[in-house]
């Protein structure tokens, strides 16, 4: 890093900041097929990010070649790209002079697992879901990749930091058939180490949730109290989440913007982003812009709290940084993001949400997620799953529509479970919702 830092010192022109930031990436995917090995697929990427600010016009150039010539041809394509950029008191760099390498998670032991052994881990996966129930007779795809990562980043205040951490995904689905009926199903997990991947939980789930689906019909149209199954909850947090960036603020992309400390949901809710917490697949001791992380409440008891903010976005928003930036490689600029955003638990068994009312509707399947609307709210959703009638299960539904707006849904919340998940960088328990408009 001391030659990048030289050699961009000497193509910068006086007078201008600079942040560099160099990233290595390294991938490994294994993938199955109905207890068969299906694909192998290896990838390196190396990549220096430089981004330049001069009398608040910033410019950014990055480079895949790391050698003088290049490096200090990046710098001069930065600084020709800030001089068309309009000025804006947000083009700031972080002036903490944070030094030395970070705390982060590198599982070696995960690391290390041979290939012919991950295979063996998700044709396991695949026969666990089929011993746990006959019904259940093959699986589309099962899938564990591997992301190493290694990020060196210094700024011309005296920030300098770097840290080199590990992070494993799994995927995996179940085919059930009965009776000439199928019906499929999906489940994901993430964390910093292998050992941090449930494999049995997830052949549970998966199991439960292709054969609960089999013989499923159409519902009739009317109100009805719904819970969502945690990853179904989780899918819908992360769905709605950018309206709790300060980009969306900024852009006026969001409902909740001037909200702040005004009651937008039931006082059962409460979500948090937590930069800090043990093993998250976003935690990290600073941000990608160098600001320390902490846990930040985004709904306390049903009241919003404020904005994820990265650098940009709190000056722009006369706020202070959240420990919000969030940097996806070294082609982009940083931006504010989620580090690990999550629906605190509740103290219910996911039988007692199912029994509290005489009718409710376990939704185990959302379609359509890509089409929420963030900015008001709104969305209308395919959905299949469980009726339920006091707490007995009645019959499988598919083919059926949810809709509404996420800010009723938050305020009918009325139950919330003690089975919470994070699925990578969000996570969520089953909740209870009042009621909610089902139909065909």
């Amino acid at each position: 890093m001391e030659n990048i830092k030289k050699w961009v010192e000497v193509a910068l022109k006086e007078g201008y900041e600079y942040e560099a930031y160099l990233e290595s990436k390294e991938k490994l995917l294994v993938e199955t097929s109905n207890e068969n090995p299906e694909n192998l697929s290896k990838s390196k990427e190396l990549g220096l990010g430089i981004r330049i600010i001069k009398n608040f016009r910033q410019g950014f150039a990055y480079t895949t070649e790391i050698s003088q010539e290049s490096v200090m041809k990046c710098v001069k394509k930065a600084m020709e790209s800030s001089e068309l950029t309009p000025e804006d008191e947000g083009f700031i760099l972080n002036k903490n002079p944070i030094r030395g390498e970070l705390k982060a998670i590198y599982d070696i032991e995960g690391a290390s697992v041979s290939v012919e052994d991950r295979i063996e881990m998700l044709i396991d996966l695949e026969k666990l879901a089929k011993k746990l129930d006959r019904r259940v007779v093959g699986s589309r795809k099962s899938g564990l990749k591997e992301l190493k990562v290694e990020v060196y980043c210094l700024n011309s205040h005296g920030l300098e930091y770097s840290y080199k951490t590990t992070y494993f995904s799994c995927f995996t689905s179940a085919l059930a058939e009965d009776r000439g009926e199928e019906a499929i199903s999906y489940e994901y997990r993430a964390g910093r180490r292998l050992k941090d991947i449930d494999f049995e939980e997830m052949a549970k789930d998966v199991s439960f949730k292709a054969v609960a689906q089999l013989g499923a019909s159409s519902y009739e149209t009317k109100l009805i109290p719904v819970v969502f199954f945690r990853d179904t909850a989780t899918s819908l947090l992360e769905a709605f989440s950018p309206m709790f960036l300060g980009d969306s603020s900024v852009k006026g992309k969001t409902m909740l913007k001037g909200k702040e400390g005004i009651r937008v949901a039931s006082p059962l809710l409460n979500i948090v982003d937590d930069g800090t917490l043990e093993y998250g697949a976003g935690s990290l001791d600073l941000d990608a812009e160098g600001v320390p992380s902490r846990e930040n409440s985004v709904v306390e008891e049903g009241v919003f709290k404020g904005f994820l903010h990265s650098i940009y976005t709190a000056v722009k928003c006369g706020a202070q940084p959240t420990g919000n930036s969030v940097r996806h490689s070294f082609k982009n600029l940083p931006t504010s993001g989620v580090r690990n955003l999550y629906i605190k638990k509740g103290s219910y068994s996911l039988e007692e949400l199912l029994s509290m009312h005489d009718e409710t509707f376990l939704v185990l399947d959302l379609m359509g997620l890509h089409t929420v609307d963030p900015i008001s709210g709104d969305f209308s959703l395919g959905a299949s799953g469980i009726i339920f009638k006091r707490g007995k299960r009645e019959k499988a539904v598919k083919g059926v529509m949810i809709g509404g707006n996420i800010k009723d849904i938050w305020e009918k919340l009325v139950g919330l479970g003690s089975d919470f998940r994070m699925y990578g960088h969000f996570g969520s328990p089953s909740l209870l919702i009042e009621e909610i408009a089902v139909g065909s």
